[in-house]
């Protein structure tokens, strides 16, 4: 079963030594997967900063940019994060520089890995977190493959020839819309 993965108040994980772990098995809102989303994620309040780490695996539906086929993709992601809760801290003069480089010391990470900054009076959303590890995951360009048969012509542009068009071949599109006639002219 499932650990309610609703967010909770950053103050409720401070006096937490070993911090809230959550089990994931289940489909997450904004990415529509065709298996449900397994892991987990755990999330460590350390003065200054949240330590969040976690890992998760999915199957989604994607369509090929190429030949507009559905094909499905693996997303499985393990990352490790500090998030910086220093708005207040910031505020009542803490060096952020300081603070970032002995907690990124302590827990054995790069000074560069706090991308993020949260309200240490707000909430951490760990379903939220682990959507983003896997929406990053997601191609820019959907390829369904090598074998992708590229785009399917038949029927469009051959206006029900049945016959695909070979590479090269230019299909008949029937008559030129007379703003574009210009270029036909440049055509080899």
């Amino acid at each position: 079963m499932a650990d309610d993965l609703r967010a909770i108040p950053i103050q409720e994980l401070k006096p937490l030594q070993d911090g809230r772990q959550w089990q994931l098995d289940q489909h997450l809102d904004g990415l529509p997967s065709l298996t449900p989303v397994r892991g987990r994620v755990r999330a460590v309040h350390r003065g200054n900063v949240l330590e969040v780490e976690g890992e998760a695996s999915t199957i989604v539906t994607l369509c090929c940019d190429r030949c507009l086929q559905s094909f499905n993709q693996a997303l499985s992601c393990r990352n490790r994060e500090l998030i910086w809760l220093g708005e207040a801290s910031r505020a009542e003069g803490v060096d952020e520089d300081v603070v970032l480089e002995s907690a990124a010391q302590l827990l054995d990470l790069e000074a560069d890995a706090f991308t993020e900054s949260l309200d240490p009076n707000g909430d951490f959303d760990p379903a939220h977190w682990i959507f983003e590890q896997l929406h990053l995951l997601l191609p820019v360009v959907n390829h369904c493959g090598d074998l992708c048969p590229g785009p399917n012509l038949t029927g469009a542009g051959r206006q029900g020839s049945g016959q695909a068009a070979a590479c090269g071949d230019s299909p008949d599109l029937g008559p030129i819309d007379p703003r574009w006639a210009a270029l036909k002219q440049l055509a080899p």
